[in-house]
C-alpha cells in the first residue's frame, strides 16, 4: 500500500496536480531537484534535463560523491515513473519518440548523469550546502552559468533570509496560510434543522 502510493504522488507530481505552479511535466524543458546525501549532512542539486534525457549533477563539495546511490535511483526511476505517468504520451508540444536522446531507450534504460565541474564551490568544513543549492537552482533558473568563483555566503543569505520576511509578512497580512497563497478556506458548519434529532454518544 506504502509503495502504490509514493508511485501515485510521483506520478501525480509530473503531471502537474500535486505543485503550486500545476505545470505538468511535459510543458517543461528542466526540473531541479535538491538531493540530501543519506548519512550526511550534505546536499546536491540534480537538474533532470528532460529533452537531453540526462541529469546534471551540480556539488558544491569537490571530490564529495556520497550522493552516487541517490542519483543511481533517480536515474534508473525517471523513465519508468514517466511511462507510467503517461508523460511520453503527451506529443502536443514535444515528440520524444524524434529526440536523438530517446531513440531505441524503453523505461529500463536509466537517465545518463553528468556531474558537472568547474562551478564554485563552499568552503571545507562549513553547512552552507542548502544556501548553494538553493543559489544554484537561482541562478540556472534564469539560464546563467554558475559562476567558479566570487560567490558570496554571506550575501545570498542575506537576500533569501529578506525574501522569506518578506513573504511571511505579506502572508500574515493577507490571512493566508497556505504555501501557494490560497485563501483560507471556510469553516465548516452545522445548524441543525427542528427535525434533527441528536444523540450524545459516550467514548
Amino acid at each position: 500500500m506504502k509503495v502504490a502510493l509514493v508511485e501515485k504522488s510521483i506520478c501525480e507530481i509530473m503531471q502537474g496536480l500535486c505543485i503550486p505552479a500545476a505545470i505538468p511535466w511535459h510543458f517543461i524543458n528542466e526540473v531541479f531537484v535538491p538531493i540530501n546525501c543519506k548519512g550526511s549532512f550534505h546536499w546536491v542539486l540534480a537538474v533532470v534535463v528532460l529533452k537531453e534525457r540526462c541529469i546534471r549533477v551540480y556539488d558544491l563539495m569537490k571530490g564529495h560523491r556520497g550522493h552516487a546511490e541517490e542519483i543511481k535511483e533517480l536515474a534508473e526511476m525517471l523513465s519508468t515513473y514517466l511511462t507510467i505517468s503517461d508523460f511520453f504520451e503527451k506529443k502536443g508540444r514535444t515528440d520524444w519518440s524524434l529526440l536523438d536522446a530517446y531513440k531505441e531507450k524503453t523505461d529500463q534504460h536509466a537517465f545518463t548523469v553528468h556531474i558537472v565541474d568547474g562551478i564554485v564551490q563552499q568552503s571545507s568544513g562549513s553547512l552552507d550546502c542548502g544556501l548553494f543549492v538553493a543559489a544554484y537552482a537561482t541562478i540556472l533558473s534564469v539560464r546563467h552559468q554558475i559562476p567558479s568563483s566570487k560567490f558570496d555566503p554571506k550575501k545570498h543569505r542575506t537576500r533569501y533570509a529578506s525574501l522569506l520576511w518578506d513573504y511571511g509578512v505579506n502572508k500574515a497580512c493577507t490571512g493566508y496560510v497556505s504555501d501557494n497563497q490560497d485563501p483560507l478556506k471556510p469553516k465548516r458548519t452545522f445548524i441543525p434543522s427542528e427535525d434533527t434529532e441528536m444523540i450524545d454518544v459516550e467514548p
